[in-house]
């Protein structure tokens, strides 16, 4: 596999000890680790000596293929260029941390096919990308990978990703949409905070748990059909989604964090779960338009300016009688 010269590359110890294997049994140097990938060689007779059948078997069962499949794993550590379309060269099977970080010059990029893993902040602060083709074969995308891309407008997360975590598409300001997989089980703290124009994304089936201020400041998104599996909403996880009018949370919900749905300017009505019990710390804060909620017997408690700065008062939401109030819940 030949890289181009704006790729730095780097293979595994995994891989350089396969086509080590291969060129020892030749009588060739092994690689060192920074080398580009060693195709495995023929053994050769030495002198007049035949090659023996063990150096025979060694090369057969150490080749170094161009795709590097199975446990091979060929990491693009850099790349360097000032290109606008980038086409990242085939057998790469993991972008590495910060490989593409405050490139300026990328606009589009395309991952091949049989790449597995997008690393820590790979494509970082590249302010002008505006698309990026990830692969199906993506099982993971590490923490703040697209964080900071202000021009990318759209991302489909491939089926094999069940996690997305911190800042994945943090202050992604341009990001209108965001097509999940089913499979999705959880989406980190922060993972989309600040994309202001996101509007359409939709809910995975398996998604149990939006992790602390995952959609904080998401001004144009509607959290609607919420999955029936979801169980835990961290705190903040929705604050300043200004253009939610109704909320009616599955009854799957069992924990909602502090501040929640603080300042939806726009809230009018919320259904709560019927098994949940506490309703945190200034989870509806500042919420001026809410009018109307709906509450369980379960509900057990209500805590510090859970409603507050609403306009409600605890006469006009139909608490159980056992419920206990924090004395500023409406302050």
């Amino acid at each position: 596999m030949e890289v181009p010269a704006a790729f730095e590359s780097r293979n595994s110890s995994a891989f350089n000890h396969a086509a080590a294997s291969a060129a020892a049994g030749a009588g060739a140097a092994a690689p060192v680790a920074g080398d580009a990938p060693v195709a495995a060689q023929e053994p050769t007779a030495v002198g007049n000596a035949p090659a023996r059948p063990a150096d025979q078997a060694a090369a057969a069962s150490n080749p170094a293929p161009a795709s590097a499949p199975g446990p091979f794993v060929v990491t693009l550590e850099r790349y360097d260029g000032n290109d606008a379309e980038v086409v990242v060269p085939a057998g790469i099977t993991k972008i590495g941390s910060r490989a593409f970080t405050n490139n300026r010059y990328v606009r589009h990029v395309v991952l091949p096919e049989g790449l597995r893993e997008i690393d820590d902040e790979a494509f970082s602060s590249c302010v002008n990308m505006r698309s990026v083709k990830i692969p199906d074969t993506v099982e993971r995308i590490g923490t703040g990978a697209f964080k900071g891309c202000w021009r990318l407008e759209s991302v489909v997360v491939p089926a094999g990703v069940r996690t997305l975590g911190e800042r994945t598409f943090a202050r992604c300001r341009s990001l209108a949409s965001a097509q999940l997989p089913d499979g999705l089980t959880e989406i980190g703290e922060r993972c989309f905070q600040n994309c202001g124009q996101l509007q359409s994304l939709n809910w995975p089936a398996r998604l149990e748990r939006i992790g602390t201020a995952a959609f904080f400041g998401c001004r144009m998104l509607v959290p609607e059909a919420l999955p029936a599996r979801l169980d835990t909403l961290d705190d903040e996880a929705f604050r300043g989604c200004e253009a939610l009018v109704e909320l009616q949370l599955p009854e799957s919900v069992a924990w909602i964090g502090q501040r929640c749905f603080a300042d939806c300017a726009a809230l009018e009505s919320v259904v709560l779960p019927q098994g949940l019990e506490f309703v945190e710390e200034g989870v509806f804060e500042n919420c001026k338009a809410l009018q109307a909620v709906a509450v369980s017997n379960a509900l057990t408690h209500v805590e510090s300016r859970a409603f507050a700065a609403t306009g409600l008062s605890r006469q006009d939401i139909a608490f159980p009688e056992t419920c206990i109030f924090a004395p500023d819940a409406f302050a």
